[in-house]
């Protein structure tokens, strides 16, 4: 799926044009914003070059068009209104036709030289009452910083410019370099400060958006990632900051399986609908096609289902599942299925998100695995919100009413004993461990659930073995002890290379 067709998820309604709110058009934007912002409100976009001032201002300023509105765009940059739009004209926001027509672009930069501060405000003043905009952009107010003699004088500006565009209700956004922690005067006398920034992680580069200050609005708090495309700026609200908007979570009744009697009878007849699944264990143990068993099981029963993953491509993942016994071609061809499936490059955690909750809303799926959860991990610039964001996730997929498996990776070799806490599967509410046995000299796949949190479960180690046939779970699998901690030993009485019963 292309990148440019990723929109971030928007649980709250939105506002009509006649409640005094103006809408940006921007995806996400809205959301961080609280609904939009205030008509005849004047608004300071701070950032620095490069950031996306001049693109999300103009974006907003063509989604205002289409909404009926005339806008002016006033610049105070010698750099000419031609190579301007020359820069727009590749986004598909741009309208050709807007322009000197619905959207009008006059340059203030001779008379800020010539007269200062109050001769463009004289321009500002004029050209509102001739053109009567209802929404307008002034582009590089930097230059207007620099020509105030005294931060009074700059001051008394804004307050003649606020009190003038409430009057015209001519809602405005004033572009600026980005002014770090030093204070301005502008900041206290405008009714909204948002900043653009970038976020650097070692050699990776991420933009990112905050609201500061933002009267009469409910907005969201903290730093939000937000991408340029060939639609223009995307936003994505911080999924652990929109979790509290998001509704109360789908109580489902029933359990769903497996389709693999000996496993779904550990459960007690498989997992709750609704419910999160965590299959943890170390690469190559049989996480996926246990996950990929579930996926079968619900379109065998006609359910909508989605993949979501990160390492393996569909072909490669068909493939392997058919080798196994699983095959999902049909179900994919007549949509039961859906796979989605991301190249191992530099990705976003929040624009993951955004698509894994997109798909599975539009896809009405019963059921979800995400195959590789720490490539989530891996995507997140700010590592400390893991934990925040997966709890966050879950609880978004609870509230959908989907059932979900996430696979989680362990190490190979476990040198210190006992797992550590684990990340994902904290949240969840179960955790099926998945593990190798080395006994002579052979290894061995073992699996146990360790948590079921909404009734009782089967503690007891089975065998796992995987063939052409499909995958099997081996009954009374008792015989090593310390197999969890790594460091099996085996019971003179038991031999594991008694097949048992099969499932």
């Amino acid at each position: 799926m292309s990148e440019d067709n990723i929109l971030p998820p928007d649980p709250s309604p939105q506002p009509t044009a006649s409640d005094g709110n103006v809408t940006t058009g921007v995806p996400g934007l809205d959301h961080i914003l609280g609904g939009g912002l205030v008509e005849g409100g004047l608004y300071l976009i701070e950032g620095m070059a490069g950031a996306g001032k001049t693109i999300l201002s103009s974006q907003i300023g063509f989604h205002r068009v289409k909404n009926g509105d005339r806008v002016l765009y006033i610049t105070l940059i010698a750099e000419s209104h031609t190579k301007l739009l020359s820069h727009l004209r590749g986004l598909s926001f741009y309208d050709a036709d807007a322009i000197s027509d619905r959207m009008l672009f006059v340059s203030g930069y001779h008379e800020l030289m010539r007269d200062g501060l109050s001769g463009f405000l004289s321009l500002i003043a004029a050209t509102i009452k001739t053109s009567r905009p209802r929404f307008m952009v002034i582009d590089g107010f930097r230059s207007a910083r620099e020509f105030s003699s005294t931060e009074l004088e700059l001051s008394q500006f804004i307050h003649e410019l606020s009190a003038f565009v409430s009057a015209a209700r001519c809602t405005t956004l004033v572009l600026a370099p980005l002014s770090g922690n030093e204070p301005h005067p502008e900041h206290t006398l405008v009714d909204g400060l948002i900043e653009l920034n970038r976020f650097n992680n070692g050699m990776r580069r991420a933009r990112e958006i905050e609201v500061h200050k933002l009267r009469a609005r409910d907005h969201l708090l903290g730093k939000h990632f937000f991408n340029i495309t060939g639609n223009g700026l995307v936003a994505f609200p911080r999924l652990e900051a929109t979790s509290e908007r998001a509704g109360a979570p789908c109580h489902l009744e029933g359990r769903l399986e497996f389709a693999l009697p000996t496993f779904d009878r550990m459960f007690g007849g498989g997992v709750m609908r609704g419910s999160t699944t965590t299959l943890v264990g170390p690469s190559g143990v049989g996480k996926t096609l246990l996950a990929l068993k579930f996926l079968q099981a619900g379109t065998d029963c006609g359910e909508r289902c989605v993949y979501f993953g990160i390492y393996e491509s569909p072909e490669r993942l068909l493939a392997k599942a058919r080798g196994v016994g699983i095959d999902l071609k049909d179900a994919v061809k007549d949509g039961r299925l859906a796979i989605h499936w991301h190249s191992a490059v530099e990705l976003a955690i929040d624009e993951l998100a955004a698509e894994l909750i997109a798909v599975v809303t539009r896809t009405n799926a019963s059921r979800l695995v995400v195959d590789g959860i720490d490539g989530f991990l891996q995507s997140a610039n700010r590592s400390e919100r893991f934990g925040l964001f997966i709890n966050a996730l879950t609880q978004r997929l609870r509230n959908i009413g989907v059932t979900t498996v996430l696979t989680e990776e362990l190490p190979l070799y476990n040198e210190f004993g006992a797992p550590a806490t684990l990340r994902a599967s904290a949240m969840t509410e179960n955790i099926v461990l998945m593990r190798y046995v080395e006994l002579n000299s052979a290894l061995h796949r073992m699996v146990t659930i360790v948590k079921q949190r909404e009734g009782p479960h089967d503690t007891g180690i089975r065998r796992l073995t995987i063939d052409s046939d499909g995958l099997h779970i081996i009954e009374g699998f008792i015989g090593p002890t310390g197999i969890l901690s790594g460091h099996p030993s085996l019971s003179p009485a038991i031999s594991v290379s008694d097949p048992g019963a099969r499932a």
